[in-house]
């Protein structure tokens, strides 16, 4: 009948949000209900933790083998002083470009 939240709970039967108020009608139900021996439903099934923590595994991966595919910083460093022409340059840039486009999309996550 009631799930918990970080901020409060919410009642099930119509998704309404109801804080933590002493003076509030819908607080009062809720603290009837408990009393009588009720438990809300957890903030988070079990399987909803699982799929963060595999989310949460997933990117970390993806994270690790990226910075595994990095090249030292010296080789970075020589790749930007030989750069001698327009193709070579271009051809830095997408590498460059393909590191930045990758952060800021899985930035976001």
């Amino acid at each position: 009948m009631y799930k918990l939240t970080k901020t409060g709970v919410q009642r099930l039967s119509d998704m309404a949000f109801i804080p933590e108020a002493e003076g509030n009608i819908n607080w009062k139900q809720y603290k009837k209900w408990i009393a009588k021996g009720n438990t809300p439903d957890p903030e988070f099934t079990q399987a909803e933790l699982d799929q963060q923590a595999a989310n949460v595994a997933e990117k970390a991966q993806k994270v690790q083998d990226m910075i595994d595919n990095l090249p030292s910083w010296a080789a970075v460093e020589i790749n930007i002083n030989n750069i001698a022409n327009l193709a070579s340059a271009k051809a830095f840039l997408l590498k460059l470009a393909r590191v930045v486009y990758w952060l800021a999309k899985n930035s976001a996550d």
